[in-house]
């Protein structure tokens, strides 16, 4: 992988690149090829997607998704049953590709951007290196309902640094303790950490959410996407969504079951975001998984994630 840096009427923006051999370039002579790759960058699809999108013949599409794939523009990253067939969905590599002409580079200091698929999950919570988002946490002091106290604090370090690492300026406090956040700040792009028991503004959603946890029965989380209930304490949620008190806006959610699930959640975002992306297995479109935390070296903490779905 590489790096392009554009500067543009005083702005300098940074791209992931894919270099490919020369004699590959000409997959982007056909219109439907490019418009096959402009597709693909807005929503991963299938040919069948594409076909209806583009008001093309199948095959048609088959033929330059084999060429594209093969030059290495896109890539096929899951497949999916549609009508009692296997459809193979597809997305692009990156939003630049280009070529080598011939050997004369030179040493430079390692260009650090963020992976496409990690500026895809943050997005629109990050943007440009800047924080787009209300970071809500619980309370660490008895309060809510359930007067329940948020523990989860030191294992939100990770994350945090996880985040830190997308964002150049930081100039006012980012996060609320959801005793504090204001209806007009709900309304903004969201980062909600913690479960109903222990932040509150979950506890306000978590009936409208895809994933939700049960409030009668020890905080069992229940999917409605798959009718599936777990109640293991290093069982944990993420879900990405639009923010039901203000639907024009995103929702991000890390919960788990106790504060260790937490951990898990925040365990299974900075290692697995891509996988997170992929969707729930009940419903690819759907940004809402489950995970589980293991302690694979038996010393009592978290430090392996299983997706449940």
């Amino acid at each position: 992988m590489a790096h392009l840096i554009e500067k543009n009427e005083g702005k300098t923006i940074g791209y992931e690149s894919i270099i490919i051999p020369p004699n590959k370039l000409t997959v982007l002579h056909s219109s439907l090829s490019l418009k096959i790759v402009k597709e693909l960058a807005k929503e991963p699809g299938c040919a069948m997607d594409l076909a209806r999108s583009l008001n093309q013949h199948e095959q048609k599409i088959y033929y330059h998704l084999n060429k594209l794939e093969e030059a290495g523009i896109i890539r096929q990253i899951r497949t999916e049953k549609r009508h009692a067939m296997t459809a193979k969905i597809y997305d692009v590599v990156c939003p630049v590709v280009s070529t080598k002409l011939y050997n004369d580079g030179q040493l430079v200091d390692e260009v650090c951007l963020p992976d496409r698929d990690i500026q895809k999950f943050l997005d629109p919570f990050i943007r440009n290196g800047k924080i787009n988002s209300t970071i809500i946490t619980g309370n660490p002091y008895p309060h809510g309902k359930y007067e329940a106290t948020a523990r989860h604090g030191v294992h939100s370090f990770d994350f945090g640094l996880f985040i830190g690492k997308f964002i150049k300026t930081l100039r006012k406090v980012n996060y609320k303790f959801d005793t504090q956040v204001t209806n007009e700040e709900l309304k903004d792009n969201l980062i909600l950490l913690g479960s109903p028991k222990t932040n509150v503004i979950t506890y306000r959603i978590n009936r409208k959410l895809p994933i939700t946890f049960s409030l009668r029965k020890e905080w069992i989380i229940k999917s409605s996407l798959t009718g599936k209930t777990y109640d293991y304490d290093s069982d944990a949620v993420i879900i990405k969504t639009n923010n039901p008190l203000n639907p024009s806006k995103k929702l991000l959610l890390l919960a788990g079951k106790r504060s260790m699930g937490l951990r898990t959640a925040f365990l299974a975002t900075i290692n697995h975001y891509k996988t997170i992306m992929e969707g729930n297995t009940a419903d690819r479109k759907t940004i809402a998984r489950v995970v589980r935390g293991v302690d694979k070296d038996g010393d009592g903490i978290v430090d392996t994630v299983r997706f449940l779905e």
